[in-house]
């Protein structure tokens, strides 16, 4: 029988100053044991044995086959899946550390993927196939730690976000004395452009924990700083509390938050005036969108600025004719069904879409976020009923009850409460970029405000100053009519 192997885009080896720096960072004492999960090349076993820990008190494991030549420098075992091993083993560890496979669980071969899902999270329950295996080897080598042992990772940085993940967040407080978490903005890897964080905690059992995060500009740098992990001091980790207070709500409860509309062939759906006029179609066969982040600078949209955009020939217009539109227009339909060219109906998006050639949007976008905006999320308001947006935006559709007070919930997204949790939800990539998931921000909770207070002239003030990088500014402006 074939072994089955976890997929070999997950396979990243890690560099070894960075695992020297790590391995450092954890030290080692007389008798003290240490497991690596996820032993691959023996970079990780190669560090410790160089600390002068002996091969008995390091057991390595890994499920491929093909050896390395830090085997022979721990009690190595091949051809093993850590996550079934984890769970039949007595053995425990003073030390874990390790860079686990970064793929999601749903992408793992038949009998791997019903083992990583099966392991259950710190409720109980199993995490199921929407998690990703990182978080499986995490959880089960948290299983396998000694009283007051270290345990030191290299994660992904949606380690810090994701909600499947929440778990491990949350029980940090209660199981460990300290958390260090190190970020750098370059790639650790080769080939890699997700952001990375080392994760080192300490003292097992030994809570409540105290937190300490660091971003630097180069490994360099992030290793020197490893070297004195353990000696600088952190703050306590807060837990939020288990119910909402009656005047903090979460962005989900109030509003649909979803991509815009996936064209499947934007040279196709997607063009300026300039074209639409050249190939004479009527504007009765387009919807009107923002297909950019730099198309929604300010706290609202009018028509009139989207008419801007038009006359500076932005892509403004989205094809999506109606059945009746194309029966009655022939240049419509000529362009749907040319003789040769058109559109890449094979295309993902498209080759099930009934009918083809009309894009989901929903039924109604009171507001638009840019994802990947440098400044970070915030709400532009779409005063233009017509206007949509394309999937370089986020839509957002506030509930009925909700809708009149959009300027307030616009103005709460930038208060320092709502701020302090958007600083924890970034996904950052190795280039400086910082993205934020639908998921991630609508479990960020707002704070009503004074309902008497002019929200739309507040909000209007506040983006000014946030979008010219002026936080604190556009933060008291939020804050100032806090309830």
């Amino acid at each position: 029988m074939r072994l089955a192997l976890p997929p070999t885009s997950c396979k990243v080896n890690t560099p070894s100053d960075l695992a020297a720096a790590i391995v450092q960072a954890l030290g080692d004492q007389s008798g003290l044991s240490w497991l690596e999960p996820s032993h691959g090349s023996g970079v990780f076993v190669e560090e410790i044995s160089r600390l002068g820990v002996p091969k008995r008190r390091i057991l390595a494991v890994d499920l491929d086959p093909v050896g390395s030549p830090a085997d022979g420098l721990a009690t190595t075992i091949r051809r093993v899946d850590f996550l079934k091993w984890a769970q039949d083993t007595r053995r425990r560890f003073d030390r874990i550390v390790g860079n686990p496979p970064f793929v999601s669980i749903k992408r793992l071969k038949q009998s791997l993927q019903r083992t990583a899902a099966s392991v259950p999270d710190f409720d109980g329950i199993a995490i199921g196939r929407g998690s990703n295996t990182w978080y499986a080897f995490v959880l089960a080598s948290l299983r396998l730690l000694k009283k007051d042992g270290c345990m030191a990772f290299v994660l992904p940085s949606a380690a810090e976000f994701t909600n499947y993940s929440a778990g491990i967040r949350a029980a940090v407080h209660d199981t460990f004395r300290s958390l260090e978490l190190y970020r750098c903005t370059r790639p650790l890897f080769d080939g890699v452009q997700e952001g990375t964080i080392v994760a080192i905690a300490r003292g097992y059992g030994s809570g409540p924990c105290k937190v300490r995060r660091k971003r630097y500009t180069s490994r360099e740098s992030m290793i020197k700083a490893l070297a004195q992990s353990g000696k600088a001091a952190g703050r306590e980790c807060r837990v939020r509390p288990a119910k909402s207070s009656p005047v903090v709500l979460p962005l989900k409860s109030m509003a649909a938050l979803r991509l815009g509309g996936v064209t499947g062939d934007a040279s196709f759906f997607l063009m300026d005036e300039e074209r639409r006029q050249s190939l004479k179609l009527p504007t009765s066969a387009f919807t009107p969108v923002v297909s950019k982040a730099r198309h929604v600078r300010f706290a609202y949209l009018q028509r009139e600025v989207w008419n801007e955009l038009k006359e500076a020939d932005e892509r403004i217009w989205l094809f999506n004719p109606t059945p009746l539109i194309i029966r009655e227009n022939w240049r419509v339909r000529k362009y749907l069904y040319p003789e040769a060219g058109g559109c890449n109906r094979e295309a993902y998006k498209i080759v099930d879409r009934k009918p083809w050639y009309q894009t989901p949007l929903l039924s109604r976008a009171d507001a638009f976020i840019s994802g990947m905006s440098q400044q970070g999320p915030w709400l532009c308001i779409n005063e233009f009923p017509k206007l949509r947006a394309t999937n370089t935006l986020y839509v957002l559709r506030f509930a009925e009850q909700y809708r009149q007070e959009r300027y307030m919930w616009a103005l709460a997204l930038l208060t320092s409460i709502a701020q302090r949790q958007i600083r924890g939800i970034g996904r950052h990539y190795a280039d400086g970029l910082v993205k934020y998931e639908p998921g991630a921000l609508g479990e960020v909770e707002l704070p009503r405000l004074q309902p008497n207070a002019n929200h739309r002239s507040l909000y209007e003030q506040a983006v000014t100053s946030f979008l010219n990088s002026d936080l604190p500014t556009a933060k008291d402006i939020a804050d100032s009519v806090r309830l």
